[in-house]
């Protein structure tokens, strides 16, 4: 949007607009039908923020995300930090509000603290939830342990390599290349998923569970996340090693469901652990449906040696997501990008069961799950 514009406005000494464009966008909120107030061209409802807020300190204060957040119409309310912070960047000045407008504190009447924790399971029934410091330190930690784990700088480099020779020559390498690609790219969750505090206080049997029914699906969907940042689907290696490998059907769900799914890569990355602590990911099919794996039979008839402990790690995962996500977005679109980004999953686990099929993909994953395997099975250890 444009907010150079030209308009036509005569404002009084009180900031308030006189003649104005009646198209104007609020440029706080971005909503129409803005006007002047206070010296800035803002909507009413941050007019009225704005009236409300002009005394809060924001040097006293801070924002959860470092002053990040966008202010839309639909995250306006998310966060007092940023909104009053974009209201005075815009122009509005707190000399032109008028002392009557100015809300008086009774003195009988308490102060709201902004670190106020609300129960997990009365998050609809509040106004803006927001991430306790041990919430904010599990977002930080869980972001800066995938970055630090990620094989995105390894493929990166392998698909730079690759464009250092000639042409025939790449597309020789190409199937190769990605079969590469996979690898690490499966491989790559496992280092995160050990750091995991929750992981590593689990007993070994049910590590070993959890990587044997989780890590592929869990691993395929975060091949969205780890293809986008490395570019490998415009590399030679995808466009020509990846449909001889899966096949164009394949590939075209897959490219599909990546281009579907949330932007917001703090999202994937929150929900990845909420996945990964799951009691199963794998996908059941109708009789109809071949492929070639058969061990998740066997592995769904084992049992979890603690399978509430599971259900309440997955549910500390899923409070902090979803508070981030009503602190970014609001209530609404919170609701409709999860289940958006449950979807995709989905999807993009239906893709993964299909290149089961192929016998490459299947001989791959059976090579990674011994691999994955091994360090995590009990040595002479009786625990029922």
């Amino acid at each position: 949007m444009d907010y150079d514009e030209p308009i036509s406005l005569i404002i009084d000494e009180a900031g308030f607009i006189l003649k104005e464009s009646l198209w104007s966008h609020c440029q706080v909120c971005e909503v129409n039908g803005a006007q002047y107030h206070y010296g800035g061209l803002c909507c009413v409802s941050c007019k009225m923020f704005f009236r409300r807020n002009a005394k809060f300190d924001l040097d006293a204060h801070d924002c959860v995300f470092k002053g990040k957040c966008d202010i839309t119409i639909n995250s306006r309310r998310a966060c007092r930090y940023c909104r009053l912070q974009k209201c005075l960047t815009i122009g509005m000045q707190r000399e032109l509000l008028r002392a009557s407008h100015h809300r008086r504190v009774k003195s009988n009447e308490k102060p709201i603290s902004s670190t106020t924790v609300i129960s997990p399971l009365d998050l609809l029934n509040n106004d803006r939830s927001l991430l306790t410091e041990e919430q904010k330190s599990r977002v930080t930690n869980v972001i800066h342990t995938y970055d630090t784990k990620s094989p995105v700088s390894h493929i990166r480099n392998l698909l730079s390599t690759q464009l250092k020779h000639p042409v025939k020559m790449r597309l020789k390498m190409a199937k190769t290349n990605i079969l590469e690609i996979i690898i690490s790219m499966y491989q790559g969750i496992l280092p995160f998923f050990e750091t995991l505090p929750e992981f590593q206080t689990m007993h070994r049997c049910d590590q070993n569970e959890l990587i044997e029914r989780n890590l592929e699906y869990v691993g395929g969907f975060n091949a969205i996340l780890v293809f986008r940042d490395a570019e490998v689907p415009f590399s030679t290696a995808f466009k020509n090693g990846f449909p001889s490998i899966y096949g164009p059907t394949v590939v075209d769900d897959a490219v599909n469901v990546a281009l579907r799914t949330d932007t917001d890569v703090t999202l994937i990355k929150l929900l990845i652990p909420i996945l990964l602590f799951s009691t199963s990911c794998f996908i059941r099919a109708s009789n109809s449906v071949h492929n070639k794996y058969q061990f998740f039979e066997t592995a769904m008839n084992s049992i979890f040696y603690n399978t509430k402990r599971l259900f309440h790690i997955q549910n500390i995962y899923i409070e902090i997501m979803f508070k981030y996500m009503i602190y970014r977005f609001g209530y609404n679109e919170a609701s409709l990008r999860f289940a958006a980004l449950i979807k995709s999953f989905l999807d993009q686990s239906m893709c993964v069961f299909r290149a089961g099929a192929i016998e490459l993909h299947d001989q791959l994953m059976q090579t990674i799950g011994k691999d994955t395997e091994l360090p995590f099975k009990p040595q002479n250890e009786n625990i029922y």
